[in-house]
């Protein structure tokens, strides 16, 4: 069913006015209103909504171009017809200036065509309006988009065949980047893929019933940054293949806070363990002060992410001596040869040692070890170690020299070696005392 059409005719001549209304008498669409002067007609324009308006240019009082422009000050859209009985170029060119739609010379056959002509005008006004419609709409979802993309607390990106189609500025942040210059790059632009250390995707199902949407990966990986700094990241990812392209959309969280207190809470649990089990094996032991220390040493060892290499120094006329260890006497020997044993014994700090053997980090904190004395806890591992595991091993220095510090259950004195049994390293100032080849004990 064709819509109805509301029109407006401003016309003086009451001739040409029954010429046009019959023309229209057999177009049931069309609902016709008559002006006859230009005040009339602009006064039905402001209280009354048309689909078209036609103009004679000839109107008594304010001129057809006037009304025009009058018309086109108020609504941009509705059609306006310029309808004259003297047509020349010069006043066409004046009309279309002033952004008449369409322009009509006066006849018989040219009123019998206006319902054909009006319709035809009416229809692409329409369609233009709704495109122009559609366009606003379309930009203004744009900007909610891009407002709600930019303002968002999670990253958020687009892969193409796995190269940024789009990213927002928390996603840059994160990873340290200006999001321009991701554009059109790889994804592993980003970061050396070695540096992403990814814990295993877990799926999240599609909760929709029946609905053919592609699962959500759930990704959990640590990340060197270009400038150096490390971040851990949770990623939820959804892919969408076609038969030419591969599509990503995936968003991020900085998970970086809350892994710390993952790890801090891994840490003061595994501290307090250590610290229960030091202090059962303290009230009642059944070996030497050796031996004691040597399983002190060996709790210690089972650290979160476990040690390597550790040994436990006594600082003994003059210089240390190593009292307890565990794994390669080699690693000791390095880690002696270029430290400042003194140093070390003011302030615990963290160090890196290479040397004939692997790579080991140290983490190396004194204790005070009875009236006087005093001692070194050192632990190493080939994975390089962070602040958090230098102050775990710090505070776990000072109960260890605590435990150990005591008198031993079998009697002897303090924990003072034997004379002689000690030997001087390459460092002059460090030396082991009795076995250096043992194994931690097991838990009897």
């Amino acid at each position: 069913m064709t819509s109805p059409y509301r029109i407006l005719i401003i016309e003086d001549n009451p001739d040409d006015v029954e010429l046009i209304l019959l023309g229209f008498s057999k177009h049931d669409e069309f609902f016709v209103d008559v002006a006859t002067t230009g005040e009339e007609g602009l006064d039905r324009v402001a209280t009354s909504r048309y689909d078209l308006v036609s103009v004679d240019f000839a109107l008594p009082g304010i001129s057809g171009l006037d009304v025009l422009e009058e018309i086109r000050t108020s609504d941009q859209d509705v059609p306006v017809v310029m309808v004259t009985g003297r047509g020349t170029e010069e006043l066409q060119v004046v009309a279309f200036e002033k952004f008449a739609t369409s322009y009509v010379m006066k006849s018989v056959d040219s009123f019998r065509s206006l319902p054909t002509v009006f319709e035809a005008l009416i229809i692409e006004a329409r369609f233009r309006s709704q495109e122009r419609r559609m366009k606003r709409e379309i930009e203004r979802s744009e900007t909610v988009s891009r407002y709600i993309l930019e303002n968002s607390p999670t990253g958020i990106y687009v892969l193409q065949n796995g190269c940024f189609k789009m990213v927002n500025s928390r996603f840059a942040e994160i990873f340290g980047c200006d999001k321009e210059d991701l554009i059109g790059e790889h994804f592993w632009s980003l970061a050396d893929p070695e540096s992403f250390e990814c814990e295993e995707a877990a799926e999240e199902p599609c909760l929709e019933v029946g609905a053919d949407l592609p699962r959500t990966k759930v990704h959990e990986f640590g990340v060197t940054r270009r400038d150096g700094s490390k971040r851990w990241v949770e990623a939820r990812i959804a892919s969408l293949d076609d038969q030419e392209e591969r599509w990503v959309l995936g968003n991020v969280v900085d998970a970086t806070d809350r892994k710390r207190g993952e790890r801090d809470l891994l840490l003061a649990n595994r501290r307090l363990s250590i610290l229960h089990n030091l202090l059962l094996r303290a009230i009642d032991f059944p070996g030497d002060s050796d031996d004691l220390m040597r399983y002190a040493l060996a709790e210690v060892m089972a650290g979160p992410d476990g040690f390597e290499v550790g040994g436990a120094f006594l600082q003994e006329g003059g210089r240390l001596v190593l009292r307890a260890m565990a794994g390669p006497l080699e690693a000791l020997m390095e880690l002696s040869e270029k430290v400042d044993a003194e140093g070390l014994l003011e302030e615990g700090k963290m160090r890196t040692v290479a040397g004939d053997g692997p790579t080991i980090s140290w983490a190396i904190a004194p204790f005070s070890c009875g009236e006087g004395r005093r001692g070194l806890l050192v632990l190493g591992r080939g994975v390089e170690m962070g602040d958090d595991l230098q102050k775990f091993v710090a505070d776990l220095a000072s109960h260890f020299g605590k435990m150990v510090g005591g008198e031993p259950p079998t009697g002897r004195e303090g924990l003072q070696p034997p004379p002689d049994e000690g030997y001087p390293l390459e460092g002059g100032d460090v030396a082991c005392q009795g076995d250096h080849h043992h194994s931690p004990p097991q838990d009897r």
